[in-house]
């Protein structure tokens, strides 16, 4: 019997879990947008959200408010959510 090379099945990966911070930025994202299925990734670019730069700062204000953070906006290090979800985690994990 000629045994097959790919007869075994890989494992499967653990779905990967989704961080608190990214589930209540996606949140208040949903109602900012009034788009209930709004969906959002660490790798969603905050330029790729379809917010003008004013709508921007008026999220970014809304998620500090609701989060009871301060989020410093800087071109080239605040790209993405994953970035935004970075630095709340950092304020929330050094207020421990």
């Amino acid at each position: 019997m000629a045994e097959k090379a790919n007869s075994k099945q890989q494992p499967k990966a653990a779905p990967a879990k989704v961080s608190p911070v990214l589930a209540e930025i996606e949140k208040i994202m949903k109602d900012f947008k009034g788009q209930p299925d709004f969906k959002i990734a660490m790798g969603t670019r905050l330029d790729g959200l379809g917010l003008d730069s004013l709508d921007t700062v008026s999220l970014i204000m809304d998620i500090e408010d609701k989060m009871g953070v301060t989020i410093e906006m800087n071109k080239e290090t605040t790209v993405t959510v994953g970035d935004v979800v970075k630095i709340i985690e950092a304020q929330k994990n050094a207020k421990k």
